[in-house]
């Protein structure tokens, strides 16, 4: 994300659907509709309804345009899906209601650890998307660090501090602004003695809350997490990786 860039938001995702995004804002977007699997599908159906539109215009048919392909039957055709996904989405906390209800009237199981629950979704798909790839994953060069913390700080609304994670071995490579799930976000790139990458992720909480340090599986990725009341942390990487964990906890003790 470029500096002063605000979250993702209604005229991003029309943006996305026109193709009107410069390259950096679309893979944001990109990465953002990959943790939103709902809004991805209606954003690709409302994109292809798009381009019909465009095609059919371009052609100029001799013939009358046929009725699928005129902007009133589009529009009412998207009318249709969003007023069936909103019916699905009551049906589902309908559905919700009635099973906590029934819970009630049974035992209560041990409740679920903070590990297992999918948190910081939104760290790994930045991780997934930027760490890895020279030319995406470091936005500000760890020689512009002063610039890099000022932007930070500015986007996040907080004193952002850049971590030195030497004594553990990691090498400061630099960082980039992130839009996440909640609020404004941002990762901190750091380098292994192997060359492997492992990532700090900062975000603002849109609900203040405390949680001590845990941690979630993806696949060949690992992420700590914990959580400090206005903000959220996150340090990802290789699931095989020592310095991972290492950094979390030195990391998570500091605050």
């Amino acid at each position: 994300m470029m500096p002063g860039s605000s979250p993702i938001g209604d005229d991003d995702i029309q943006a996305f659907i026109d193709g009107r995004l410069t390259p950096a804002r679309q893979r944001e977007v990109e990465a953002f509709l990959a943790s939103e699997p709902a809004l991805r599908s209606r954003t690709e159906q409302f994109r292809t309804d798009a381009q019909a539109l465009r095609a059919a215009a371009q052609q100029r048919p001799p013939e009358p345009i046929p009725a699928s392909m005129r902007l009133n039957e589009i529009r009412r055709r998207s009318a249709a899906r969003n007023r069936g996904f909103h019916r699905q989405l009551a049906a589902g906390f309908c559905l919700f209601a009635f099973g906590a209800a029934l819970g009630l009237s049974f035992p209560r199981p041990e409740p679920e650890t903070s590990a297992a629950r999918p948190q910081m979704t939104d760290a790994v798909v930045a991780f997934r998307a930027f760490a890895g790839r020279d030319s995406d994953a470091v936005e500000v060069p760890a020689a512009q660090t002063a610039v890099l913390k000022r932007l930070m700080s500015e986007h996040l609304k907080q004193d952002i501090a850049i971590p030195d994670l030497s004594r553990v071995g990691l090498t400061f490579r630099g960082g980039r602004l992130l839009a996440s799930d909640e609020g404004p976000g941002g990762m901190f790139v750091y380098r292994e003695p192997d060359g492997g990458e492992i990532a700090l992720y900062v975000k603002t909480l849109a609900t203040p809350r405390k949680a001590p340090l845990a941690s979630r599986q993806d696949g060949d990725l690992v992420a700590y997490f914990w959580f400090t009341g206005e903000l959220g942390y996150a340090v990802l990487g290789s699931s095989g990786s020592p310095f991972v964990r290492r950094a979390a906890e030195r990391l998570s003790e500091a605050r």
